[in-house]
């Protein structure tokens, strides 16, 4: 995302809507994961991180309908492309091991993402950068809390 040059509702609902996207892929990447581990230590870390993300979708949805607009959240290309991306990835190891490292893989990016949004959105307003901030902390202490597993 390049700087938001414009004015402070744009940038608010730019960053919200990445707050979404993140969050959104959070969740439903946690959710094809779940189903292909018994491990149930490991099992029970993902449902909380998914709880998690989902608690923090519907405040971006909440706070993007309080400013008159749609969420709009991944596209059905980046929904398909992070699912045959997975597939794709545990297609000979579903290990604990394997998926712990592609979830802190994928928080990695998650977070850059976080970050530049935020850095692009310079005049959002404090409720739209402390849900950015939020998503941040949740993709880094996620990926911290998947250490564990390596």
């Amino acid at each position: 995302m390049a700087k938001q040059e414009h004015s402070p509702q744009r940038q608010n609902e730019a960053l919200l809507q990445a707050v979404v996207r993140g969050s959104e892929m959070g969740k439903n990447t946690l959710g094809q994961l779940l189903s292909m581990t018994d491990d149930r230590e490991f099992k029970a870390e993902l449902y909380r991180q998914q709880k998690e993300y989902r608690a923090l979708n519907q405040k971006a949805h909440t706070a993007l309908a309080a400013l008159g607009e749609e969420a709009k959240g991944q596209t059905q290309w980046a929904r398909m492309a992070t699912h045959m991306g997975i597939a794709a990835g545990t297609l000979t190891d579903r290990s604990t091991h394997h998926l712990a490292e592609m979830l802190i893989q994928g928080a990695d990016v998650g977070s850059a993402d976080c970050l530049s949004a935020q850095k692009d959105c310079p005049k959002a307003s404090a409720g739209a950068k402390q849900l950015a901030g939020e998503l941040c902390r949740l993709e880094q202490q996620g990926a911290e809390q998947l250490r564990q597993y390596l």
